[in-house]
């Protein structure tokens, strides 16, 4: 790997990881302004709740992330599959254009060739 790539590498990564705790950091928040809200909680009860909360969130955000991963992989899959096929069609069409040209160069040929004789 060349250095431009793995410094790109390691912006996208520290991109994702600055992503991931603006998320979490969201997370607590919402957490605490609607704990602070409920009357008769204590502190603790308060922070455990919020701490399940962002929690839960940071799962969510990791499962449709890993969706998401998941459904990339599958697009390029099929447009791969697609790309291939077109590849295919697309040589097979050459050859076949190919032999009905040189074929007719033959006929030409021939045919110039038996009326000049």
């Amino acid at each position: 790997m060349d250095a431009g790539y793995e410094a790109a590498l390691g912006l996208l990564q520290i991109e994702g990881f600055l992503y991931w705790e603006a998320n979490r950091r969201e997370a607590h928040r919402r957490a605490r302004d609607f704990t602070w809200e409920l009357p008769g909680l204590t502190t603790d009860q308060r922070l455990v709740i919020e701490e399940a909360y962002a929690r839960q969130e940071m799962e969510n955000a990791r499962q449709v992330t890993q969706h998401i991963a998941e459904r990339i992989g599958q697009v390029e899959a099929q447009y791969t599959a697609r790309h291939r096929r077109f590849a295919r069609d697309t040589a097979v069409a050459m050859g076949v254009l190919t032999m009905a040209l040189i074929g007719l160069c033959i006929a030409v040929i021939l045919g110039t060739a038996a009326g000049t004789s």
